[in-house]
């Protein structure tokens, strides 16, 4: 069968990790979130004359921004080592360059505004901006660990739908062995009211197997000598004998696992899905250089 086993103390860790981290990220949503609605309203008083001129304050501002930047948003400062590291970038990369660049910029415009505002040109801020995408993007990811978890629990319960063990015939006696010693060929014998356990096709007798767990069926399916069954469905009436045809990872229940899995992580493929990111980003910051610089002192950033 596959060779994860979702019952193990391994896996009861992993979940106890998962389950803890989801509610650090809910716990940063939740700051973050309040946090980032004060930012909001204090950037545009134009647009929320109902809101306290404290609000409008670019060093409270600054103050209400900076737990966001650094705490909220912690977790996507991981793609910075990347470039220093390994001269590549994810994601994150782009996440922390991109809001550390409002962030500081605005700090600047906060900390020093006469070299800012030279020219008679009022800077903008720009820490409603760095929040807000911190925020926004951290919900989602909030969202994808939530979906994670599930899928982590859907594996699970698949897995506890597998028998443990199967009767095989073997010199004309039947003998009761565990799965894992199963191979193709053998002949496992199955009564009613016991799981199929492997795949395989029937060699004699006949009877009406439960198949709803694979193919959302619930009538049960007739199945006479020929017939192919499937591992971990359930047989309601008859007896028969099948022949074993599939084991381990092969059978169509743990096919349906590593898809399950698989929908939930990226894995190796993620890293050359995000490679794009580190020349795109890499593009964008030369860009802003070349262009922008000449004309930065003024009127970068301002509205």
């Amino acid at each position: 069968m596959p060779d994860m086993d979702m019952s193990s103390p391994h896996h009861d860790h992993a979940a106890m990790e998962r389950e803890e981290e989801i509610k650090k990220m809910k716990r940063k949503l939740i700051i973050g979130g309040i946090l980032s609605i004060f930012i909001f309203l204090g950037s545009f008083p134009e647009w929320f004359p109902f809101v306290p001129k404290i609000l409008n304050n670019n060093w409270l501002l600054f103050l209400l921004t900076t737990p966001v930047q650094f705490w909220v948003g912690s977790q996507f400062y991981s793609g910075l080592k990347l470039v220093v590291k390994y001269r590549t970038a994810d994601m994150n990369t782009l996440i922390a360059i991109g809001t550390l660049s409002a962030y500081f910029y605005s700090a600047g415009v906060t900390i020093f505004p006469a070299f800012f505002s030279e020219g008679g040109i009022k800077p903008a801020l720009y820490f409603d901006t760095s929040a807000i995408i911190i925020v926004l993007i951290l919900l989602g990811k909030y969202f994808e660990a939530l979906m994670k978890g599930r899928a982590s629990e859907a594996i699970k319960k698949l897995i506890g739908l597998q028998p443990k063990t199967a009767k095989i015939v073997k010199d004309g006696r039947e003998i009761e062995i565990p799965i894992a010693d199963v191979v193709v060929g053998d002949l496992i014998v199955v009564r009613p009211g016991e799981r199929i356990p492997v795949d395989g096709k029937i060699i004699e007798g006949d009877s009406e197997i439960d198949e709803s767990m694979i193919t959302g069926e619930s009538m049960p399916v007739h199945k006479t000598a020929g017939s192919l069954v499937i591992g971990s469905t359930i047989n309601k009436f008859g007896t028969f004998t099948f022949r074993t045809t599939k084991i381990g990872k092969d059978t169509i229940l743990s096919q349906i696992i590593k898809m399950v899995d698989a929908d939930s992580a990226f894995g190796r493929l993620g890293f050359f899905l995000f490679c794009p990111c580190g020349i795109c980003g890499g593009c964008v910051d030369f860009c802003r250089l070349v262009v922008l610089r000449p004309c930065s002192r003024f009127y970068f950033c301002t509205y």
